[in-house]
């Protein structure tokens, strides 16, 4: 009977174990490498949430790439990303598409002077004037302005929590080596001090695995979509894990979104051929490849000091892909804001109706408000009739 990696349970049946964190888009799982017990520790307090640490390390990744979880969750929205003039703060949707917070009635308030209260929406606006009335206020609205600029410039980076990070990548591997070779195999030849590693923090994780930028990768020869996902497409920002013998040692490859990568030494040489896999973690469905690879000659294994001697290449090679990934997102982004110019165009002159005047100042109007928002001026639009002293508030 199979029987789990870290603790050696029947798996009768295994618990459903995502190869790649459901997080970060993972569709591939197995039931043949862990135990309820084990699955469920990986994200609780008992192994310091490791599985919440790499997806938090990963978490602009997955909102300006718009990953779906294996588990079709939506993408993380960033909150309280920036901070407007009006006082108003930014979330940032999936896409970093700035999307500005309901405003909120202050607590403490002077009645009987003119206010400046900012809400992000026509409702929103309503709702705190109901909040007044409630708070037996005597209201007038003095003015009301719709404000349209460009949203404030926001600076983000990524950063890791290093051994939480490196036990959540190496859980891949070694659950990876279960569907790649079986569950018999994987006991079998798997470092019994790799698996307390990961399962228990001791001995420590970066004796075996830490991000790589400095080992010469595997060449993958093909990705051949599997059987299973023959529409598969790649996407350039692929989960890889090559397993190979390298030397004397068992080596697996891992690289998530395309080029974060990590390596790990898996236990002696194994015998066994060269073997790998990939996921496009942006297709909306599952998206499975076959990796055929030839593994690199030789592998400076990870050590206790390697995260310290080859921080300058780690930081590099971070950043890196950090660059490239903001780089598709803005072609993205860009496509996108002129769908959204070309429907906002096109719903402006459908309101203008069929007088040819009434469209071409639409158009006017639409042309100005667009060259303004662009060269970084804000567009003001009266508002004040919608909130007319004969409306209820």
């Amino acid at each position: 009977m199979d029987k789990c990696l870290f603790c050696d349970r029947d798996l009768d049946p295994g618990s459903e174990e995502h190869i790649f964190l459901s997080a970060l888009g993972g569709r591939l799982a197995t039931r043949k490498a862990t135990c309820l017990v084990c699955n469920n520790a990986f994200a609780n307090e008992e192994t310091g949430k490791v599985d919440d640490a790499l997806a938090k390390g990963f978490e602009e990744i997955r909102n300006g790439l718009k990953i779906w979880s294996g588990r079709n969750k939506a993408p993380p929205t960033l909150l309280r990303a920036a901070k407007l003039d009006v006082g108003l703060e930014l979330d940032l949707a999936p896409g970093f598409v700035p999307v500005a917070r309901p405003g909120k009635v202050p607590r403490e308030m002077v009645y009987g002077v003119e206010q400046q209260l900012s809400a992000n929406s026509q409702a929103n606006a309503e709702q705190m004037l109901s909040i007044l009335a409630k708070r037996g206020a005597s209201v007038e609205v003095l003015s009301a302005i719709r404000v349209q600029e460009k949203a404030p410039m926001v600076h983000r980076q990524i950063s890791f929590d290093g051994p939480k990070v490196w036990r959540c990548a190496a859980k891949s591997a070694v659950v990876g080596c279960v569907v790649l070779f079986g569950n018999g195999q994987a006991r079998k030849l798997l470092s019994g001090d790799l698996l307390k590693a990961i399962r228990y923090g001791e001995p420590a994780i970066n004796r075996f695995a830490g991000w790589d930028f400095v080992n010469e990768w595997p060449k993958i020869n093909s990705l051949t979509p599997h059987d299973k996902t023959p529409y598969a497409q790649s996407s350039g920002f692929e989960h890889v894990l090559i397993v190979a013998d390298v030397g004397d040692k068992w080596i697996a490859y891992i690289s998530l979104f395309g080029g974060w990568r990590l390596s790990l030494a898996l236990g002696p040489s194994s015998g066994l051929p060269t073997r790998g896999f990939a996921l496009n973690p942006r297709s909306a469905k599952p998206a499975r490849f076959i990796v055929e690879a030839t593994a690199p000659t030789f592998y400076s294994e990870r050590r206790e000091d390697s995260f310290q001697t080859e921080h300058a290449h780690v930081r590099a090679g971070i950043q890196r892909e950090f660059d490239r990934a903001l780089a598709q997102w803005s072609i993205e982004a860009r496509e996108d804001y002129a769908e959204d110019l070309v429907r906002e165009l096109q719903e402006t002159v459908a309101q203008a109706g069929e007088d040819e005047a009434q469209r071409i100042l639409a158009v006017s109007s639409f042309a100005q408000k667009l060259a303004c928002i662009e060269l970084g001026d804000s567009w003001e639009t009266d508002l004040k009739t919608l909130f007319a002293d004969d409306k209820d508030p």
